[in-house]
């Protein structure tokens, strides 16, 4: 019994404390490491159940922040464990705190995109995606300025001293938006554009001497793509100032032409012409019977002009030139079948003999 007494007094209970510390210390910090995914995917799948979403876990972008962030709980867990300075123990407070905002602020910023889920929730009503993408940036900015300055605060500076800073950088501003009107411009125009929505993307629109498909809509310009394919980049103040068609708006198009008959055709073939070019173009599927008019024009030294004018239903520009062209070649049918010739640009010219002048 003296033995066993002595083997228990001569035993270090202070090492043994901290030797035990450091075996639990050490096991918070494994079981972190070690079951990371796990608790990654139980936060994700009760996230996934409060906004009723049936998606994988693992293919969520709070995913990999999360796993790192559980390995950094583990690593702080185990410092507060162990037998510290309280020195250190303050610093690892400050610095659990700021990586656990910049975590937080990093899963929210996740959010914050069209494809996301709340974005879907929030956009989809909402067909601009040139609008959606610059909210989404500017709640972004937002988000990361709060959780910078937050930080800044938990780390105990003075955030009045941001003050001079942000006038600076509103007079530094001011004095740039002086020096660049025509971009500051052009940045207004584009918030008129993508508020008022004159065009989408995908649309055909016509601005000055430009045609082509609507490809990017930014707060400083606008893309289309021309007939032949290239690129064309049109300063916004340059649609603002100047009339811009749509042509995806239309559900018609006109269409009008003026026939020259040669001047020796009789009155009846010219009426006969009339009557026959309206009931081809009323009885053509493309054309809307109720906008059909084919009048005899006019009569002039060389030609009687028959004009046409109607509307096709087809208001797509491609769609529209295959209506056209249907349309011509169903007058010039008419004209073939009844051996009418359309008048074409003629001269005259007199040539006098040497003698007749001489005369």
């Amino acid at each position: 019994m003296d033995k066993i007494k002595q083997m228990i007094t001569s035993i270090d209970l202070d090492n043994l404390l901290k030797l035990f510390d450091l075996q639990i210390a050490i096991g918070v910090l494994l079981f972190f490491v070690l079951f990371r995914s796990i608790l990654s995917n139980i936060v994700i799948r009760i996230y996934y159940k409060i906004v009723k979403s049936d998606k994988n876990a693992k293919d969520s972008a709070m995913y990999k922040p999360l796993n790192t962030f559980f390995v950094l709980l583990g690593v702080f867990c185990m410092i507060n464990i162990l037998p510290t300075s309280n020195e250190l123990l303050v610093f690892m407070d400050a610095a659990f705190a700021v990586v656990l905002i910049y975590f937080v602020t990093r899963a929210l910023s996740t959010l914050l995109t069209e494809d996301s889920i709340l974005g879907k929730k929030v956009f989809k009503n909402s067909k601009n995606t040139a609008v959606n993408r610059i909210i989404c940036v500017i709640a972004k900015v937002i988000l990361w300025s709060a959780a910078f300055l937050i930080i800044v605060a938990k780390l105990g500076f003075d955030i009045s001293i941001f003050s001079g800073l942000f006038a600076g950088l509103g007079v530094a501003s001011a004095a740039a938006a002086l020096a660049a009107q025509d971009t500051v411009k052009s940045i207004l125009s584009g918030m008129a554009i993508l508020t008022d929505k004159p065009f989408v993307i995908g649309d055909w629109i016509e601005v000055d001497k430009y045609q082509g498909t609507v490809i990017d809509i930014t707060f400083r310009s606008t893309r289309i793509k021309s007939y032949d394919n290239s690129v064309v980049t049109i300063p916004n103040s340059t649609i603002t100032t100047n009339y811009v068609v749509n042509w995806n708006r239309l559900t018609s198009r006109r269409f009008d032409c003026i026939l020259n008959l040669a001047l020796d055709t009789t009155s009846d073939k010219i009426q006969k012409m009339v009557k026959e070019i309206k009931l081809v173009l009323q009885n053509d599927p493309n054309v809307i019977k109720e906008t059909v008019e084919v009048n005899l024009h006019e009569i002039t030294n060389t030609s009687c002009n028959i004009k046409i004018y109607l509307y096709v239903r087809e208001a797509e520009y491609a769609k529209f030139l295959k209506a056209k062209q249907n349309i011509l070649c169903n007058i010039l049918y008419l004209f073939e079948k009844e051996n009418i010739e359309l008048a074409y640009p003629t001269q005259n010219i007199y040539v006098k003999r040497k003698d007749e002048i001489e005369a």
